[in-house]
């Protein structure tokens, strides 16, 4: 549920803010958000949930934050790395394979 939810308003703020706060205009930070979320929402939807399953069957609760925490760290540097990226390639191509182009 926490995904469904919280996993895209938190990628949309992410991506805003990042192109707000290095001083792009509103336009520029919404193609950015239309170039970035799609692909990295689907990139995180597929590992947070492994993540947790881990997390809750094999972690020991007190380590579970520990363990979150290092993940958290791990998926802001990953979004700082899809947003740097641009155009690139590996994106152009796993938005080719979600578009509905006829």
């Amino acid at each position: 549920m926490d995904g469904l939810i919280f996993g895209p308003f938190d990628l949309f703020v992410f991506f805003t803010y990042m192109g707000l706060s290095i001083g792009k205009s509103v336009a520029q930070v919404k193609e950015d958000v239309k170039r970035d979320f799609l692909p990295a929402l689907i990139l995180e939807g597929g590992v947070w949930p492994i993540v947790q399953v881990a997390n809750f069957r094999y972690v020991p609760v007190r380590y579970q934050l520990l363990y979150v925490n290092i993940f958290c760290l791990l998926d802001s540097a990953f979004l700082s790395w899809i947003e740097q990226q641009k155009d690139a390639p590996w994106k152009q191509r796993l938005a080719s394979f979600t578009s509905l182009k006829e």
